[in-house]
């Protein structure tokens, strides 16, 4: 059954404003974007992209530990900030809650 065309063009709508909300409403910048990417990236056990990693090592989010990475308090820190500012809460992003 097809929608009526108003409400199609309402879900229509609907999905742009999802795709580009968080970075066009001012709630977190691209580089922020970009940034809690790689952290919820980290803490779902994956690595980061090379420049993603180097910008998380370099503002300290992210210490070298043995063979791999260790996310530090400040980054922590930054993931809990930027996962408010983006209407999230951990069990979103991650299987245990940090």
């Amino acid at each position: 059954m097809l929608a009526p065309k108003h409400i199609k063009k309402w879900l229509d709508k609907s999905a742009v404003d999802m795709k580009t909300s968080l970075g066009n409403d001012g709630k977190l910048s691209r580089p922020q974007i970009t940034r809690l990417g790689g952290l919820i990236a980290f803490v779902g056990g994956r690595t980061p992209y090379k420049k993603i990693l180097d910008d998380l090592t370099s503002n300290g989010f992210l210490v070298q530990s043995g063979n791999g990475f260790e996310l530090t308090s400040s980054g922590q820190s930054e993931l809990n900030r930027l996962t408010a500012m983006a209407g999230l809460r951990p069990e979103h992003y991650a299987d245990t809650n940090i």
